[in-house]
């Protein structure tokens, strides 16, 4: 899914059936919300993640997760606000990062958020 504004891409979201391990079949997921910084606080974001829900909701899930940056306090709130829930898993993701002769190894501390469909 993507949110233009005249013709212009400004945000876009991604979700399906949850990718989690420990996941049921009618637990979807929100992969990912990412709008432009020029657009944000304009609801952009908002519409995206509600049009994801409702197609996850046509598709038949009962509930949806997402997982947000545990230093990600303004999107945490905002999440909270619309109802979403910590649901108390946690993970690690490790990542690597090369620039040019140069390599940086650093993790991302996630946790998962759940909400009722």
């Amino acid at each position: 899914m993507v949110a233009e504004i005249n013709s212009r891409v400004v945000g876009w979201c991604t979700a399906g059936k949850s990718r989690d391990e420990d996941a049921n079949k009618t637990t979807g997921g929100i992969y990912g919300i990412y709008v432009h910084p020029e657009f944000i606080g304009q609801g952009v974001g908002s519409k995206l993640m509600e049009y994801g829900l409702n197609i996850l909701r046509k598709d038949g899930y009962k509930k949806a997760t997402l997982w947000v940056l545990n230093t990600n306090d303004k999107t945490r709130k905002r999440y909270e606000s619309k109802g979403w829930k910590v649901e108390g898993k946690t993970k690690v993701d490790k990542r690597s990062l090369s620039l040019r002769d140069k390599r940086e190894d650093f993790e991302l501390n996630e946790t998962r958020y759940i909400i009722d469909l």
